[in-house]
């Protein structure tokens, strides 16, 4: 059996004159290169068509021929899904059996299976029922009662109870690196390899399909698995011969790590064998003194943190992120003490919010004084709680529209005040920065009038909206265009120069 793995790696969303453009990605993908390991254990070929934007029908059907696979395997996300749904018809139509699994599938079966060219769908982790399916085309066996999928057969559709988690995850082969061209990805051009060494995150934030995924499956109480360290290193290892010229390490767990006692067996010897600064996510509420230290010994020189709101309503109650704001200083404050820069990640336009409430996010972000903050709008993914609160509460109808750059129609947040904060989410991270500096006598003052003047119906919204844009856009173009024709020296202006600003 030979497999051909799709992959629309690139977003098509709505820009500020409302005109839909590219966003075009190129970026390694752990779950793909998964399948195709176990696959090739299993004796079957595999390959990928990685998309990093649209391709027309004759191209596609085209490659399709050149490939000759026996399954077209369409890995599809939320926000490309329509774009995608249009490549299953035309591999269809040329006679190709198809399935998709990945997010949208997994968290909208029933959407996916009604999509005219998608024969089947895989719900949840695929190395087991994907393996499965396989075998059984390969020896002309039945494959409707597999576990885990959903098939077309004879106009109905057979829906079948998702399998138990593979629970230790050194079974699985190391992923198929070389599946990817790492030439073309996109962290390339700074050096970055990415990894993934866990899977399953134990919290259940509103805004994230992480509780549905969890309820899946019958033994949901592994949710949270891990690598071994020493396989940890072999995956390493095994990453470094695929990728030789690799300089950093991008490591895309949810949690690095949950358990110290892991760090502290895992990272003496990551330092010794490999020692490429590594940047991780944690988060705040986890993120302890301890663990800063080992990091930052290993090598840790990023760690992004979730913020995403400095109010403490709209971050505990609304978003159930269940932490305090002093362990989110805790944190930050640990991690820049042992010298390890911080992204605060945030987000603007969440139900319930207002500018006076994103004020408060400004503010805790001025006394965090990250090295960078990112301020995306909130987007209401289905099958979420926080989509299913936005309904309820009015703000939008059952999202399908993810194009659309402001979603959620709020009486006390009109769509050109949360555009603005977005914009200007930075420059006011810095003005109240500089405020906090000066004495408290001036400062106070200063600040008071800075809120007014901010959350003044009367402040020219659109205007600093497109000049920020504007600025934005014109400092984006210029640090890509310097990765792309000098890497060497981006990475140095990244590290050396602006590396310590935010």
């Amino acid at each position: 059996m030979k497999v051909l793995f799709l992959f629309p790696d690139f977003g098509l969303v709505k820009n500020r004159q409302g005109r839909t453009v590219l966003e075009r990605g190129g970026w390694y993908w752990e779950g793909i290169a998964s399948l195709s390991a176990v696959l090739k254990r299993g004796g079957h070929q595999t390959s990928l068509l990685h998309l990093d934007g649209p391709i027309e029908r004759q191209p596609f059907l085209a490659r399709l021929k050149q490939e000759a696979p026996d399954l077209v395997a369409l890995s599809l996300r939320t926000q490309v899904y329509r774009a995608a749904a249009e490549y299953a018809l035309w591999a269809s139509q040329a006679g190709y059996r198809t399935i998709a699994g990945s997010y949208h599938p997994t968290v909208n079966p029933e959407e996916t299976i009604a999509t005219p060219g998608i024969d089947m769908l895989c719900i949840g982790e695929g190395e087991v029922p994907m393996v499965e399916l396989c075998d059984r085309l390969q020896t002309g066996r039945p494959y409707d009662d597999i576990p885990g999928l959903w098939v077309k057969r004879d106009g109905e559709i057979v829906r079948n109870p998702v399998g138990p988690l593979t629970e230790d995850l050194d079974t699985l082969p190391l992923p198929d690196f070389e599946l990817f061209d790492y030439s073309k990805l996109q962290s390339s051009q700074t050096y970055t390899a990415m990894a993934m060494l866990t899977r399953g995150c134990p919290y259940s934030c509103t805004y994230c399909v992480n509780h549905k995924l969890r309820a899946l499956y019958p033994n949901r109480n592994r949710w949270l698995r891990t690598r071994t360290p020493e396989n940890a290193i072999e995956y390493l290892r095994r990453l470094r011969e695929v990728y030789p010229e690799m300089r950093y390490l991008r490591i895309m767990d949810d949690i690095f790590h949950y358990s110290e006692d892991w760090l502290a067996k895992f990272l003496p010897a990551y330092k010794k064998e490999f020692g490429w600064p590594f940047a991780i996510n944690h988060r705040p509420n986890r993120f302890t003194e301890r663990a800063a230290k080992m990091l930052a010994e290993a090598g840790c020189y990023q760690v992004y943190f979730g913020v995403e709101s400095g109010n403490e309503t709209v971050r505990n109650q609304v978003i159930g992120r269940q932490m305090s704001e002093q362990q989110i200083k805790d944190a930050f404050r640990f991690a820049r003490e042992n010298g390890i820069r911080t992204s605060a990640y945030n987000m603007v336009g969440l139900p319930h919010e207002n500018l006076s409430r994103v004020l408060d996010t400004v503010k805790l972000n001025a006394e965090l004084r990250p090295n960078r903050v990112f301020s995306p709008i909130f987007c209401p993914y289905p099958q979420t709680q926080l989509h299913d609160i936005a309904v309820e509460a009015g703000f939008c109808r059952p999202n399908d529209q993810y194009e659309e750059d402001v979603i959620l129609e709020m009486p006390d947040f009109p769509p050109q005040q949360i555009l603005f904060a977005r914009a200007n989410f930075r420059n006011l991270v810095h003005l109240y920065g500089l405020l906090r500096a000066l004495p408290r006598f001036l400062g106070k003052p200063l600040e008071r009038l800075a809120d007014k003047i901010i959350l003044s119906r009367r402040l020219p919204h659109g205007f600093l909206t497109n000049a920020a844009d504007a600025w934005s856009d014109a400092e984006e173009r210029l640090k890509s265009a310097v990765r792309q024709r000098n890497a060497n020296f981006y990475v140095f202006l990244r590290d050396r120069v602006v590396g310590n600003r935010v």
